[in-house]
């Protein structure tokens, strides 16, 4: 930690605060009061007492703005000054349609020469010009004239929605009413009147409280939202906790990429609302996730388990603000584990904890001859080092070569997909249809295929057969092991009992097992997909003196890194170490552990060395058959008669030349 420097302020509450209970109009006269009411939820309450100096945030800690730029925020958005992506309004594009405002002849620019119009046309051009998080196409008022008691004026189609959508907001002390001549465009989605009317009232919310310039959005005091204490969200539980996803999904409605959301709120502020656990708000980590600035201050978090649902979310936070929740008191060493749980947070609660070198050197990995995301690494003679920094290019680029370097004629490779496995809420991928169809043909996800002849012929075996199902895999690319280090996790392990192709060492010799966790990229089509790869390497007569024995690929939709960081680990190789495992006593394969009630192993290999000799099957194969039949010797008989025709060669005892 470093000296602690000057916070900035808080929102100071001003004249909002006095008119707590009254209706909030445009201007952003909004109550902030905090809201309290049952667990987890945005309810209702008083107002936070404590001194003026507390409330108005003079020496207060955190503020993710300024109390000059907050006041000055809420100005601007309560005035309008902001607004959202409006879809197209049916009619010709390019074409000019008439719209009808009201009310305006009464503000306080009305004895001007022309009653104001011109002011409020500067106004209106000015307010629907605005969009959120980026400055939108300029909306020009083509041509304009008074029908008492209406000003009527004529704009392109693309530009109605912008307009109407300010229906309602003041200006010049009065509510000026917007609407196309003959009444409002009917919604094409065909959505009832009164969804359109949330919808809408959902839209009118985010504007008021949304800042273009700082891209600040303040969703503090919820509870207290005149416009949603009108439509009683709070009232009831069943409400409650819809509320936020529905304000969410308006949001995410205003833009057409995910990438113009993230660039258009880049903080946000959840304090005063009375929180006890993140279940009404935990949308908000899958519509925002790449926040820079969260505000959290004067919530009910009673300990970090109330946070637990955002560790590993927000990765790209860099200050996060928790003051004025009892975990302050709950947790003496919560500070260290909020900066564990975001490695790029740079300041907690105003504090830096981190500064841009200590960001920069911690995604770093130095002194490691390439990047292990773990503390359990054994190598002896950089024998699985310069087999990682080779298999992984070369499977991007000749997978042919590879096979043929490092696969012989006993290797096995076999790939499964799983394709319900979580997505990261950080990806703005989108699922498309069929877009798993080229790995299904040949995935060997026992879960799925059961059928024995299914999972045999799923599973090649020699360099040949491993090329051809290299072959018939998307091409990859993934990432570089030095640049992008923190993308990968690789584990290694010495083991005992690695089959001697040499046949030298009957009861084995010693090999290592990898495990490869990571991303790729299709090269044709862009998806994103994440895996798993664990691969038993032994002594071989290749180039490199070793081989694949087997090869086990995971192929899963993508889902993200944030698993990988470190979390106070300290990251090194640890020194290869005697096996301790016991050796077997004989080259015999071991049967699978998970036998029948009753059955020992002993008469577990008497049946399948029985079965073997009556069909002719290796002791795999006939080990895979009964497993399949639950033991019953007289079922897998049955069960090899029924197949036998559709065998791989490679499952029968081959004779001896």
């Amino acid at each position: 930690m470093v000296a602690r420097p000057k916070g900035p302020r808080a929102a100071g509450r001003g004249s909002a605060a006095k008119r707590a209970g009254a209706r909030g109009d445009k201007d952003g006269d909004i109550s902030m009061g905090t809201s309290v009411k049952g667990r987890g939820g945005i309810s209702k309450t008083t107002a936070p007492t404590g001194s003026k100096k507390e409330l108005t945030g003079k020496g207060a800690k955190g503020g993710i703005l300024s109390a000059t730029a907050q006041r000055e925020i809420l100005r601007k958005a309560g005035a309008g000054d902001v607004s959202m992506k409006e879809s197209r309004v049916t009619g010709t594009r390019g074409g000019l349609v008439e719209l009808k405002v009201t009310g305006w002849q009464k503000s306080k620019v009305s004895g001007t020469s022309d009653g104001g119009v011109s002011n409020l046309i500067q106004w209106l051009e000015k307010k629907a010009s605005s969009r959120l998080g980026s400055k939108g196409r300029s909306v020009k008022i083509r041509k304009s004239q008074i029908q008492e008691p209406d000003l009527i004026i004529k704009v392109a189609s693309e530009d109605v929605g912008a307009l109407v959508r300010m229906n309602g907001y003041s200006w010049a002390g009065v509510n000026v009413g917007i609407e196309r001549l003959g009444g409002a465009a009917q919604d094409a989605s065909g959505q009832s009147n009164e969804t359109q009317k949330l919808k809408d009232m959902f839209k009118s919310v985010l504007e008021r409280r949304y800042d273009f310039e700082t891209k600040f959005l303040n969703m503090s005091a919820l509870a207290e939202d005149q416009d949603l204490k009108d439509k009683k969200l709070f009232d009831t539980k069943s409400t409650e906790s819809k509320f936020f996803p529905a304000m969410m999904k308006v949001l995410e409605a205003q833009f057409d990429k995910p990438e113009e959301k993230d660039a258009a709120v880049t903080s946000l502020s959840l304090a005063n609302n009375g929180l006890e656990e993140l279940t009404a708000v935990k949308e908000l980590s899958a519509t925002l996730p790449k926040l820079l600035n969260l505000d959290l201050s004067n919530n009910k978090f009673a300990n970090l388990n109330a946070l637990t649902p955002w560790r590993k979310r927000f990765y790209h936070l860099q200050h996060l603000i928790v003051t004025g929740n009892p975990l302050e008191q709950t947790e003496p060493n919560y500070a260290q584990t909020l900066t564990n749980w975001y490695p790029n947070l740079r300041q907690l609660n105003g504090i830096q904890v981190r500064t841009e070198e200590d960001v920069a050197n911690k995604n770093k990995v130095t002194n490691l001859p390439f990047p292990i995301r773990s503390a359990l690494f054994q190598d002896e003679g950089g024998i699985v080092e310069g087999f990682i920094r080779k298999f992984f290019p070369a499977f991007d680029t000749n997978r042919n070569e590879l096979a043929q370097h490092y696969y012989d004629d006993k290797s096995e490779f076999s790939y499964s997909v799983n394709t319900m496995a979580p997505a990261d809420p950080e990806n703005s991928q989108k699922t498309e249809k069929g877009e798993w169809e080229q790995y299904l043909k040949s995935s060997r996800n026992l879960k799925r295929i059961s059928q024995l002849p299914a999972r045999q012929s799923r599973k090649s075996r020699g360099s040949q057969a491993v090329a051809t199902a290299f072959a018939a895999l998307p091409a990859t690319k993934h990432p570089d092991l030095i640049a992008e280090a923190r993308k990968w996790l690789i584990e290694a392990k010495m083991i005992p009992g690695v089959p001697d192709p040499s046949g030298a060492s009957a009861n084995g010799v010693d090999g290592f097992l990898i495990t490869v966790s990571g991303e790729f990229d299709e090269v044709s089509g862009g998806k994103k997909r994440s895996f798993d790869r664990t691969i038993v390497l032994g002594p071989g007569a290749g180039p490199d003196g070793v081989r694949i024995v087997s090869d086990l690929l995971t192929i899963r939709g993508y889902g993200g890194m944030q698993a990988y960081e470190p979390e106070n680990v300290d990251i090194s190789i640890a020194q290869p170490q005697p096996a301790q495992l016991p050796v077997p006593s004989a080259p015999v394969e071991p049967v699978p552990p998970a036998l029948p009630a009753g059955l020992s192993l002993e008469l577990a290999e008497q049946m399948v060395q029985e079965l073997s000799k009556r069909t002719n099957m290796t002791i795999a194969y006939a080990k895979d058959c009964l497993d399949q039949t639950g033991w019953n010797g007289d079922a897998a008989l049955a069960a090899f008669e029924s197949v036998k025709g559709s065998l791989p060669p490679d499952a029968f005892v081959q004779p001896v030349a």
